[in-house]
């Protein structure tokens, strides 16, 4: 049996701060279901880390005791396994009929829910904006449910990616005052905008879009979540374009 050391210890414990991920090359995920994940992913799993009955085929899994896995957790109630990945080489957008784009989404809960929700729908790529939340912080992490490992996700300069696009490109964005979403025709390929969970879009980012949608709502609330307004969006695209 091979124990985790008190220097892997300190490592994963420091990865849960943006600075040593980058540092290290480094992320880590917990539970039973994402370290399986992980394993099966491609991704390269550096090591494993249990104080309960886990075997992965080739990839050393370190034993501790409960009350060090509790240390290391990122969690109130430590899973149990915990496996530490290295973060992959950043690839360029790849082909899709949907490119989803954010711009400073500030809450892990949401990013990890929109990633997931566009992994669900057939988004292969998503390009987020330089000050969005980290997409490999834990609780990001946790809230793509896995997700992450199958989902291209960018780092780059929003007006950049929009240079680069071919001219014809529609850009949508949701809106309070744009078209009914299902009264507008949906062309691909195509880019959707989600902004900010407050102050939404910037005018910048705004003046770069060509159709504002509008989400119909029967209720009184005056606007969606991001994260559901990204999944009623993403799901009415991919209707209309299967």
């Amino acid at each position: 049996m091979i124990s985790l050391t008190k220097k892997e210890e300190k490592l994963i414990v420091s990865l849960q701060q943006k600075k040593f991920r980058k540092v290290e090359g480094l992320f880590f995920v917990e539970g039973v279901k994402m370290v399986e994940e992980a394993i099966s992913s491609g991704f390269n799993v550096k090591f494993i880390v249990s104080c309960v009955d886990f075997e992965a085929e080739g990839v050393e899994v370190k034993h501790c005791d409960d009350r060090t896995m509790q240390r290391i957790s990122a969690f109130k109630t430590a899973p149990g396994v915990l496996a530490v990945v290295q973060i992959p080489a950043e690839s360029k957008a790849a082909d899709s009929p949907i490119t989803l784009v954010a711009e400073k989404i500030q809450d892990p809960g949401n990013l990890g829910t929109i990633i997931r929700t566009a992994d669900a729908l057939g988004v292969k790529t998503m390009v987020c904006s330089l000050d969005c939340v980290d997409h490999f912080s834990p609780k990001v992490v946790q809230a793509t449910m896995g997700s992450i490992f199958r989902m291209n996700v960018i780092i780059q300069d929003l007006f950049q990616f929009i240079e680069e696009l071919p001219p014809t490109t529609p850009i949508y964005a949701a809106h309070l005052e744009g078209d009914n979403l299902y009264e507008t025709k949906i062309t691909a390929p195509c880019v959707l905008v989600v902004g900010n969970e407050s102050q939404g879009m910037s005018d910048e980012l705004t003046a770069k879009v060509t159709k504002q949608l509008k989400i119909p709502m029967a209720g009184e609330a005056e606007s969606f979540n991001v994260s559901i307004a990204t999944a009623i969006i993403l799901g009415e695209f991919s209707r209309q374009l299967s």
